[in-house]
């Protein structure tokens, strides 16, 4: 429609990118979705301690884990895992280094790793470690919905920013003299050139604003 309206290529392939990459960079979609796989994580290892504590082993706790009310989350992975060490009879460390991968989240890694290490040793003291476990993802969300708030008036500063650049923009397509120059192929350029710098501002700011995921630490189901 832009181009349409214009007859700039560049115009037209700029909204296009905006209508696909502003919603990503003003959301924060993908801290909401990491906060609640740690709190389904951390209910998910609680309920894994008081079903050995009950002195089931550890493949049987794993089933029983997701006969009921898994956290949505995590129920893909915690019903995989559970078919694994029950039904298909996979070898318990192979199943747990599956579910990490599917998790692919250091926090699960630290979970699975824990379990894996209970399943070499079959030695008492897991319960505790689960319940510990349990205790720092829970600290972790706590501070992690802390950040989240800061980061709020953050993306609201965004927001405005491309609300005003937006807003300027189409005052000034009616201003025919003034827009006239990128209608030439030079002036085309140098759109070209305004709006990937408008591009890479937005990236970096929303890059600012978004904590990396960090380092898994298990890699492979091997």
């Amino acid at each position: 429609m832009v181009f349409v309206l214009t007859g700039w290529p560049v115009a037209g392939l700029a909204t296009a990118a905006a209508v696909f990459g502003i919603p990503r960079v003003v959301s924060n979609r993908a801290s909401v979705e990491r906060i609640e796989k740690l709190e389904a994580l951390e209910l998910w290892t609680r309920r894994l301690a008081d079903l050995l504590t009950a002195s089931r082993a550890l493949e049987q706790a794993l089933e029983h884990s997701a006969a009921r009310n898994v956290p949505p989350p995590i129920a893909g992975p915690v019903t995989r895992l559970a078919r694994r060490v029950g039904a298909a009879r996979l070898p318990t460390e192979e199943a747990l280094r599956l579910f990490a991968d599917e998790l692919n989240d250091p926090v699960g890694d630290r979970i699975a790793a824990a379990l894996i290490l209970v399943a070499r040793r079959r030695g008492s003291g897991a319960v505790v470690v689960l319940n510990r476990l349990a205790e720092l993802v829970a600290k972790d969300v706590s501070d992690r919905r802390e950040v989240e708030a800061a980061r709020a008036e953050h993306r609201t500063s965004i927001r405005w920013i491309i609300g005003i650049f937006a807003t300027f923009s189409a005052i000034a397509a009616f201003q025919k003299t003034y827009v006239a120059p990128f209608g030439t192929p030079l002036g085309q350029a140098v759109l070209a050139a305004v709006a990937l710098f408008y591009a890479v501002g937005l990236w970096w700011l929303h890059r600012l604003g978004t904590a990396a995921p960090g380092h898994r630490f298990l890699g492979g189901s091997v």
